[in-house]
């Protein structure tokens, strides 16, 4: 599209609020606090690649915002200036003109050739010798600008964005509390659509179709139903396995409204239970009640992470236990760090938003299956408050 061409099509158009807007005064709010954490930091700018990052910041919605990855925009901030964005999409011409406030708009080629346009960003504002704070810049492009900018710094911003976003506005919370509102009418239609004889993936088909009525944008994740020995195994996707009488069946369901996400997880018995059906469930729901009342401020995460292992260990299932990390940030991306992982070192915050997804799955006994609970909480001053409503399976659980 040329510029002429551009500049004409636009005149035919309207100024829009971007898709899916949260709203003016969360846009302002996010953009004095990007602004607050680089002028605290070590960073003469940040460049960001991450899809849901450049959405953040922008609040511009990426045709990228998609599960998986490919790189397609890059947004630059610097101190005291509104963020520059590239792109490489034709459509992006008229698109972002539209549906954003971004003033600073610039072409991409191809991604092996980025450092050359990111390079002009980079000496149009003066940061030829600075030191440039990143999240996942392509290896092409680190090795492109230092060949142009010798004396300039990368380092990693990881840090830097979980302080920045781990901690949500009040704004922020109820936005989330809205995308697991969704995620519970997904949760609810799945359950009510296994029965045996059906496939995990019209399961799956269920929770997607309610939650896109009740306003989800997308999924943030392929919904899980995993069933029998595809529980045992925590496979990660709905596949075409047929659910049978006397299987668990694991749900791991997520939505996404103006940006920020929902995501829970439960398991329901197709069938009667077997009395190790039960025994795994129980202890994983006793695991998860335990975390969660371990959540107010102040407490270190690796504790929360500990006792949910500790739990499962005492009632005799620990060398099946999930081996990863108990929890996860929650808000405009999926897995938000600092994570509750016995490895990670943070202190909860109030109005941090934490999954907490104590499992169990057995992978050498595939006729029992597996188990996984996951519910959203909220740090609260003195506690914490629990966003989901999905109901637990009252069968396994007595």
């Amino acid at each position: 599209m040329t510029t002429l061409n551009l500049d004409s099509i636009l005149r035919m158009h309207k100024k829009q609020s971007p898709s899916f807007y949260a709203g003016d005064e969360l846009h302002q709010i996010k953009q004095e606090r990007l602004q607050a954490t680089l002028r605290a930091s070590s960073f003469d700018a940040l460049l960001f690649f991450k899809a849901e990052a450049v959405r953040w910041v922008t609040d511009f919605y990426v045709k990228g915002f998609r599960p998986f990855m490919e790189p397609e925009y890059v947004v630059l901030v610097v101190k005291d200036k509104p963020p520059i964005v590239g792109h490489i999409s034709g459509s992006d011409d008229l698109r972002i003109r539209l549906k954003s406030d971004i003033q600073d708009i610039r072409r991409l080629p191809h991604v092996s050739q980025w450092s050359d346009v990111i390079g002009q960003m980079i000496s149009d504002y003066g940061l030829d010798t600075g030191r440039i704070g990143t999240d996942l810049m392509p290896y092409m492009v680190h090795q492109g600008l230092k060949k142009q900018f010798p004396d300039i710094s990368v380092g990693n911003a990881a840090d830097l964005w979980s302080g920045l976003t781990a901690v949500k506005h009040p704004i922020e919370i109820e936005l989330i509390r809205n995308a697991v509102r969704v995620a519970d009418v997904g949760a609810l239609a799945a359950i009510q659509a296994i029965r045996p004889g059906v496939t995990e993936h019209s399961v799956s088909a269920e929770a997607v179709y309610a939650m896109r009525r009740a306003g989800s944008e997308f999924e943030p994740f392929i919904p899980l139903v995993a069933s029998g020995a595809n529980a045992s195994m925590f496979e990660r996707i709905a596949t075409e396995k047929i659910i049978n009488a006397g299987e668990m069946v694991i749900l791991d369901i997520g939505a996404v409204v103006k940006g920020y996400t929902g995501d829970l997880g439960r398991t329901v018995m197709c069938g009667e239970p077997t009395v190790e059906q039960k025994a795994i469930y129980r202890a994983t729901y006793r695991a998860l009640q335990e975390a969660k009342s371990m959540i107010r401020p102040g407490v270190n995460g690796r504790e929360v992470d500990a006792r949910a292992l500790e739990v499962i260990s005492e009632e005799g299932w620990g060398k099946y236990a999930y081996s990863g990390n108990t929890g996860h940030q929650l808000g405009y991306g999926l897995h938000g760090e600092p994570l509750v992982d016995r490895r990670v070192d943070f202190e909860l915050v109030e109005n941090m938003v934490i999954c907490l997804e104590p499992r169990i799955v057995l992978p050498d006994q595939p006729h029992i299956g597996g188990a996984h609970l996951e519910d959203v909480v909220v740090v609260t001053a003195d506690g914490y408050e629990q966003l989901n409503t999905t109901p637990h399976d009252e069968q396994l659980l007595n």
